[in-house]
């Protein structure tokens, strides 16, 4: 499993507890975003299609508040998704003060589980340079493997004060181009903001996001909604919803069951 680290820049609080910390690289992601996907529901079965998973997590200090609540909620939603069927790849994004990628595209089931060790917040926020980071390794993966469905899941407690590279407008532009000429999907929960229209500011419908309160029960509770959804997401098959809502009823009650339940039900 392989790591990459960069740094964000200046802000209130402790430097990043990221392992590893250095130099973010520069330059825009990729080449440009790949070639859209149909919005429609792909024909292949779900034990045959593939998904790239995403996941861009706050560690900053103010995080430590729920730090146990975000370990257990993260391995619900990891858990899930490995007993899930079809090919599931993740990228896990950790961001402070800085970012490290601790997962780049690996296989769902052997993405090591969060501890005590590993998610140890501190330091400010460098959301966007998270993201950037992140979406230059997801368009990397997609030139090369196209994968049926790309989903970014981006989780944090407070407002951007950190980054370097990335500013709002850049991350608003890569957002709605990935998402307009590549099918990319994105949500986004905010705490301590208004996650709505904190996702609009950087190019996420009000609908693909979720407010939540930073307490332990609120984030484990909005981590199984999210994983609800994404089953649901999956086990649909579009590359991208046709619908603004991607916490709706539809895809929660799709999500709902065990897979195993699941498949009984299709039968």
């Amino acid at each position: 499993m392989s790591e990459s680290t960069g740094t964000g820049g200046k802000g209130r609080g402790a430097q990043s507890g990221a392992p590893g910390s250095g130099k973010a690289t520069c330059g825009k992601p990729g080449g440009g975003a790949p070639a859209k996907k149909s919005a429609k529901r792909s024909a292949r079965k779900q034990e045959d299609r593939t998904i790239l998973i995403n996941f861009v997590l706050d560690k900053s200090g103010s995080m430590d508040i729920i730090r146990s609540a975000t370990i257990s909620g993260f391995n619900e939603f990891l858990g899930d998704q490995q007993r899930e069927g079809g090919d599931a790849r993740m990228t896990l994004t950790l961001f402070d003060t800085a970012f490290a990628t601790v997962a780049s595209a690996v296989p769902v089931r052997e993405v090591t589980p969060l501890d005590l060790e590993t998610y140890a917040p501190d330091g400010c926020t460098a959301l966007y340079d998270a993201i950037g980071h992140t979406m230059r390794i997801t368009d990397d993966y997609v030139a090369a493997h196209h994968p049926d469905q790309v989903l970014f899941v981006i989780m944090t407690d407070g407002q951007e004060n950190a980054s370097r590279e990335f500013d709002q407008r850049r991350i608003f532009d890569l957002i709605k181009e990935r998402q307009d000429s590549a099918g990319y999907e994105f949500i986004y929960l905010g705490a301590n903001q208004d996650a709505y229209a904190a996702s609009q500011q950087i190019g996420i419908a009000p609908g693909r996001a979720l407010n939540w309160d930073a307490n332990p029960a609120a984030a484990a509770a909005t981590m199984t909604r999210m994983s609800y959804n994404v089953r649901g997401y999956r086990r649909m098959g579009a590359a991208q919803l046709e619908s603004d809502e991607f916490f709706s009823e539809e895809l929660e009650r799709l999500g709902g069951t065990s897979y195993e339940e699941h498949k009984r039900k299709k039968k």
